[in-house]
This record gives C-alpha cells, sequence and structure tokens, in this order.
C-alpha cells in the first residue's frame, strides 16, 4: 500500500535506517489501516518473544511493590513487554514460573525471590536465558542486593547509643537468608561489639505481615522478658509490635523503644513514626532490570558465549524519627 518493499517496513518499524520519503509514506499508511505488529507473529519468526518475565513473591508488601516500580519504569522504556508473575510466597510456583518462561522463549527473567532451593540453582546454571535476581545474593546467578547485615548493625548500634540494652529482636524466617539470616547476624554482631551477649538476646521467627510483628512481641511480652528496645526484621512487623505495645499498655519510646529496618511507607504513618534504615528498593529494581537488559543485548550480538555473572549490593540509610 505504501509501495515500499517488506523490508523498508520493517526497518521502519524496527527503527532502523530509512529515507525520510519513504518513512512519511509507510506513517501514512499505518494510521490509515491502524496497523500495528504482531507480536506472537513476530516470536514464531524469530523463535524468541519480547517478554520480559518478573517474578515477585507477593504483591501486597512495601518493598516489593518499590521493586516493581524501578523494574516497570526502566523496562516501560525498553520495547519489551513485562509480564509479571506473582508466587505468592511459594518457591515451587516461582520454579512453574521460570520454566514456563522458558518454554515460551521469553527474552529474559527478573526475579525477586526470597528461598533458593537446589532445583533453583539448578535452574540458574543450566538455563539458555539472562536472568537477574533482586533482593538476593547468590553467587550462580547475577543479583542485585541490599547490605541486609550492614543496615540491621546500624539500628542496633543506634539503639544502643540511645541507652537501649536489653534488646529483643522480632525476626522474619531464616528460610529467606537475607532478611530472616542476615539481618539476624547484624542485630548479633553490633551487640557483640557493644560488649552485650548475643546468646541474651531474646528473639523470635515470624512471617512479614503487620499480624506477625504483633504475635511475635505478644510472645516475648509473654515469655516474661521486658525490653527497653525492639528491633523488627521489616517495618511491617515494627508497625505490628507498636500495636501490641500499646495494647498492653506501654508507651513508645517511652517505656520501650522501636526500631524496623526498610524505610518503606508504614513507618512514616504510624505515631510515633518509625525509626528505621531505609533501604533502596526502587533503586534495587531499576539497577536490576538494567542489568537484564545488558545481558539480553550481550546474548543477541554473541550467542555462543557464556553470560557473565556480577554481584551489585546497594548501601542503607539511617532515618531517625520519633519511636527510639
Amino acid at each position: 500500500m505504501a509501495g515500499v518493499s517488506s523490508a523498508a517496513v520493517s526497518r521502519y518499524i524496527n527503527g532502523g535506517s530509512i529515507s525520510e520519503e519513504k518513512k512519511q509514506r509507510i506513517k501514512k499508511v499505518i494510521e490509515e489501516t491502524g496497523y500495528v505488529p504482531n507480536p506472537t507473529a513476530r516470536s514464531l519468526r524469530q523463535q524468541r518473544s519480547d517478554g520480559i518475565g518478573v517474578i515477585v513473591p507477593k504483591f501486597n508488601s512495601d518493598s516489593v511493590s518499590n521493586l516493581i516500580e524501578g523494574v516497570s519504569t526502566v523496562l516501560s522504556k525498553s520495547g519489551y513487554l513485562a509480564v509479571f508473575g506473582n508466587a505468592e510466597n511459594d518457591e515451587k510456583r516461582e520454579l512453574e514460573y521460570m520454566h514456563l518462561m522458558q518454554e515460551t522463549r521469553f527474552a529474559g527473567i527478573l526475579l525477586m525471590g526470597t528461598v533458593f532451593t537446589p532445583k533453583h540453582i539448578a535452574f540458574f546454571r543450566e538455563s539458555s536465558l539472562p536472568i537477574v535476581v533482586c533482593g538476593q545474593n547468590n553467587p550462580n546467578v547475577t543479583c542485585v542486593y541490599h547490605d541486609d547485615k550492614g543496615a540491621a548493625k546500624e539500628i542496633t548500634r543506634y539503639m544502643i547509643q540511645k541507652g537501649r540494652r536489653r534488646i529483643a529482636y522480632i525476626g522474619a524466617v531464616e528460610r529467606d537468608i537475607s532478611v530472616g539470616v542476615n539481618r539476624r547476624e547484624g542485630v548479633e554482631e553490633a551487640m557483640r561489639e557493644a560488649q552485650l551477649d548475643p546468646e541474651a538476646l531474646v528473639r523470635t521467627q515470624v512471617f512479614f505481615a503487620a499480624d506477625d510483628g504483633y504475635k511475635g512481641m505478644n510472645e516475648i511480652l509473654d515469655g516474661g522478658y521486658m525490653p527497653d528496645g525492639v528491633i523488627c526484621a521489616t517495618d511491617t512487623l515494627a508497625v505490628g509490635a507498636i500495636k501490641a505495645l500499646r495494647e498492653r499498655g506501654f508507651k513508645v519510646p517511652d517505656d520501650i523503644g522501636v526500631a524496623g529496618i526498610g524505610g518503606g511507607f508504614a513507618g512514616t504513618i504510624i505515631t510515633p513514626a518509625l525509626t528505621t534504615v531505609k533501604l533502596f528498593h526502587r533503586e534495587c529494581g531499576e539497577r536490576g532490570a538494567k542489568l537484564l537488559l545488558t545481558l539480553i543485548e550481550q546474548q543477541r550480538e554473541k550467542p555462543d558465549e557464556k553470560l557473565p555473572i556480577t554481584q551489585t549490593m546497594f548501601g542503607y540509610s539511617l532515618i531517625e524519627r520519633e519511636s527510639v
């Protein structure tokens, strides 16, 4: 209809070199007909998809929503279609999504993982797809993650500097290495530095919702321990802990100081506002998406070469508010 070759149309649609006169003729026909490229047909011809799989543990999380925002900001400008999968904190479902995305010939996978099983590691090693993990660190795959141990040490040092030495810790399940293990170890290291015995640390393990922080705080108090400072593995857990303390008649921070880790929205809307350590979730998502796009392009340029594995760690920033 435009009076040009199919190759000229292809160059126009894909941003290739073409004369201005042909550009205008093709553009006019496209506007008149409402033509759009068929992504399914393109995938069949090229034997690959322009989809990028983004697998998240859950959607109702402040940290995950910030990661998604960062990822979406980058991918929306890239020409790729982001396809999201909600694993609902089920590592088996994560694996199902990853295998489905590989079978569908997605361009790449961005995984916001929490637990890495041997099957995850095997997939990382054997998959032909570029993969980037956000939020966890594993030597078998390119990762963008936070200094979880450093952040936990920072908030514990702050708590101790404020005179809180009978510390309780509400931690996350330790199948999640970053949040569950690394943050607990950071608290313990800070206590050792202050010559406090980490073995005396009263702690509990819960999941990630505010209700879990509420239950964890009640569990500590019901056990007969009276802390003057409570550190929580996440801000959301801290919100639940503050609710439990209020119900029992304690004043925060007059009687007991409470701090979290994350720096999300939840800590800004409670009273007193939550002292925390900010982690850069949105920036982590942006960096992860950019790394994935780089890996995809590297693979297309040199399909026979093995993709590099890199590790990128973000820092943290202490946010002093009123809860300590």
